[in-house]
């Protein structure tokens, strides 16, 4: 059974980093703690501290958002489920054109069971969440 998963995680991954970027495949974490998927699917664009000046934003066409100023921007009040829709891949900026952020959504999905990647988006946006400027 346990081979069978890391076979399909391992097709899953193949097709997903395929749809998003042919060089560069998606980095696996099978952590479910916020600090763990942030660092392994956040960081290299976002930065460590989530204020969009990761290793890897240069070279993006758009600047990663400032993560720790969600709330700030929507008056006070982290907007979670926007968050979330975006983790989900449900929500697209049309003003940013093309989606360079990849669809997490999508990729836990094919990790494992739904409960499981619900799990993941709403801690992924929770640990967002304490990220927050105060």
């Amino acid at each position: 059974m346990r081979v069978i998963l890391m076979l399909t995680l391992v097709a899953a991954v193949g097709q997903i980093a395929g749809a998003q970027d042919k060089d560069k495949p998606l980095p696996v974490t099978f952590s479910l703690t916020g600090s763990e998927m942030y660092k392994t699917w956040c960081a290299s664009c976002h930065g460590t501290s989530g204020k969009g000046d990761g290793p890897a934003a240069s070279d993006l066409k758009t600047m990663p958002t400032d993560l720790t100023m969600l709330a700030k921007k929507n008056g006070g009040k982290f907007p979670t489920d926007r968050v979330r829709s975006y983790i989900e891949g449900a929500t697209v900026a049309p003003a940013h054109g093309s989606r360079a952020m990849p669809v997490w959504g999508t990729f836990v999905r094919q990790m494992g069971d739904d409960k499981a990647a619900t799990y993941r988006i709403v801690t992924l946006a929770n640990y967002v969440e304490g990220m927050q400027a105060k």
